[in-house]
């Protein structure tokens, strides 16, 4: 075993590219991820460097490797493993292929020749070698064809047809949209000088300064530990911004022997990593739930990522190595099924993947959870009863403002598996799903022994009546979004996919906020106590325009067109009303808090069905005045 002493210094680029030296990405990376704003940003701040004083070092940060030799065809080579800095080596890799591709110096061609890849020396027994290599990552073939190849990076066209490929990887997709990134920033600086020749001039000393004045402090240790996940891992420890699902791969990965297996898994989780995404916002977040859905718990043992999954590969809950990975892979399946609309029905079309539209895009991820391990425990039988008496589970104690919402969710996963066990009777699954469905663990009032989980639904609807929705602002607006997109559903089509897109929709006031000096004939009281109630508001796809929000409502329903077709609540709002004042909010208010307490109420898919049915009519019950 090599010596444990630490090779530290600084290299300036020329160095880190000299022709002894080769690099490696290992398995446990992630993608390539530098986006335009990172680009531009590293691109203006040398030009600027440059513009200051040009004789003054720029340094470019912290690289740390892992020294290893290798022998290939009877030659030792040394190469280094980077632990730490692959996105700006990457990012100085592609940049020398675009300035290349940009000059029309042929002795800097040749230079960037040199340092993108070792060429054949046949006398010498020196072979062809890229400069950088990829442990998994099906980079190497855009490279060779992009990059490496000069005047690969001209073919622009190409390029961003790769970029805009689906099927490609995160890391491939994103290194051609950081060369067309390049080339547009260089397009930039060729408009800003007065001809060719000034503007080849810039490239030259642009390079020159690259090479020779920008530096990186590096950090080696050589091959002295049985796998460099060791020293990743102690990184990370020491504050290094690394996700915990790179050191989970990794800790898994060095657990197969096979090279071959050990790629395939690698691959995978690289693919799963690209798969998820809403509700969650991450990879390790989506970690998060895997871990719930075996421990169905909290406590102790899952404080963090890393300690959850040593304790459950300690007690054999799951199995180190392949296992772990085939389980991951079990759940992303079932991610991909919930939410790429696959889940339909001739009775109900697409209300899953509309309810479930509505939980991803304003409530959060707890909801997924369970759900998947429904998928898990009883395939897609009954999912659609499933999530609608979930997502009434969930979204009372969150509109009412309660915290008994984890303690339903860990009861609903343990009850799901005795269900799945149940075996006395040697019943089917779709039994289970029947008894567990109709269990009183899904019940508003069911009380748990250990955990105050008992919901009131009057005091949900007491809440919708009365509340100021239209008042929220910041997370809490999502509550009014919540309402008003889930009026939507229960008003439109079956088979109407719901759209929703927070950036580019607003809670809209039919009264506006400020009526002083405008044509709207309300007392202050009534203006005060009905503005922000619920049959006041409306969903409208596009931004808030407080111009707009304060014209009478002849003008917001013209203006509106357009910005309502897909928000089946607001169409019928215009659609049923010429006009507008406190008894047409009052009508409206009771018109939604009556189709929102039949949802709650009849929590079950033949409920929602008897609702559209209702809305199909024109039902008069649908509006229901109060005595008072």
């Amino acid at each position: 075993m090599d010596n444990y002493n630490l090779d530290t210094g600084k290299r300036y680029i020329k160095d880190i590219f000299a022709p002894e030296c080769f690099y490696n990405i290992p398995e446990y990376q992630r993608p390539y991820v530098w986006g335009s704003d990172q680009l531009t940003a590293l691109l203006d701040d040398l030009t600027s460097a440059i513009e200051n004083d040009d004789n003054k070092e720029y340094f470019l940060g912290c690289m740390i490797w892992n020294t290893k030799k290798v022998t290939t065809s009877g030659i030792d080579y040394i190469y280094q493993d980077i632990l730490d800095g692959q996105q700006r080596f990457i990012t100085l890799f592609l940049l020398h292929g675009v300035i290349r591709d940009m000059s029309d110096d042929k002795r800097l061609k040749k230079k960037v020749l040199t340092r993108l890849r070792q060429e054949e020396d046949v006398y010498d027994g020196v072979p062809e070698r890229n400069r950088i290599v990829f442990e998994i990552r099906d980079d190497k073939d855009f490279l060779d064809n992009y990059l490496l190849a000069e005047g690969g990076t001209n073919k622009e066209d190409e390029i961003l047809k790769i970029s805009e490929t689906k099927k490609i990887s995160k890391s491939v997709k994103n290194m051609a949209l950081a060369i067309l990134s390049m080339r547009k920033w260089w397009y930039g600086v060729k408009k800003m000088k007065s001809n060719e020749d000034e503007y080849q001039e810039f490239i030259q000393q642009f390079f020159q300064y690259l090479s020779s004045k920008v530096l990186v402090l590096y950090l080696a240790t050589p091959n002295n530990l049985d796998d460099a996940y060791n020293l990743f891992t102690v990184l990370n420890s020491r504050g290094l911004q690394l996700q915990v699902s790179d050191i989970l791969r990794a800790q898994n990965l060095r657990i197969i022997s096979d090279n071959k297996e050990r790629k395939k898994y690698a691959e995978k989780w690289a693919s799963f990593e690209d798969n998820i995404g809403a509700p969650f916002s991450g990879f390790d977040d989506f970690l998060w739930s895997l871990v719930f859905i075996n421990m169905k718990y909290r406590s102790d043992d899952n404080q963090s990522l890393p300690k959850a999954f040593e304790f459950m590969w300690k007690r054999n809950i799951l199995k180190k190595g392949i296992s772990t990975f085939e389980f991951v892979e079990r759940y992303v399946d079932h991610y991909e099924a919930i939410t790429n609309g696959s889940i339909t029905s001739k009775s109900t079309g697409c209300l899953f993947s509309n309810l479930n539209l509505i939980l991803t895009s304003v409530f959060g991820n707890q909801y997924m959870t369970p759900l998947m391990y429904y998928r898990d425990c009883f395939g897609e039988y009954r999912i659609i009863d499933f999530i609608i008496k979930l997502d009434n589970l969930l979204s009372i104690p969150w509109l009412t403002g309660k915290r008994t919402s984890q303690t339903r969710v860990f009861i609903l996963l343990r009850k799901m598996s005795e269900f799945k066990g149940e075996n006395y009777d040697n019943a089917s699954v779709e039994t289970a799903a029947d008894r567990f469905l109709d269990s009183k663990y899904l019940r508003y009032d069911y009380q748990d022994e250990k955990a105050a989980t008992k919901l009131d639904v009057n005091e949900l609807f007491q809440i919708l009546d009365t509340e100021n929705w239209g008042n929220y602002a910041g997370t809490r607006i999502n509550k009014t979004r919540y309402l008003l997109l889930k009026l939507d559903l229960l008003l439109g089509n079956f088979n109407t996919s719901l759209q929703f897109n927070k950036h580019n929709s607003s809670v809209e006031h039919l009264i506006p906020r400020k009526i002083a000096n405008t044509s709207w004939d309300i007392n202050e009281q009534e203006h005060a106590e009905w503005l922000h109630r619920l049959g006041n508001l409306v969903l409208i796809d596009r931004r808030k325009n407080a111009s707009l929000s304060n014209r009478i409502y002849s003008e917001k329903k013209v203006r509106y067109q357009g910005a309502i077709e897909t928000r089946a609540n607001t169409n019928f709002i215009f659609m049923t009303n010429s006009e507008w004042n406190i008894h047409s909010t009052k009508l409206n208010h009771y018109r939604v808090i009556e189709l929102l307490k039949d949802y709650y109420i009849g929590n079950s898919v033949e409920a929602v069905i008897a609702i559209k049915n209702k809305v199909s009519k024109h039902d008069s019950s649908l509006i229901k005045m109060p005595l008072n």
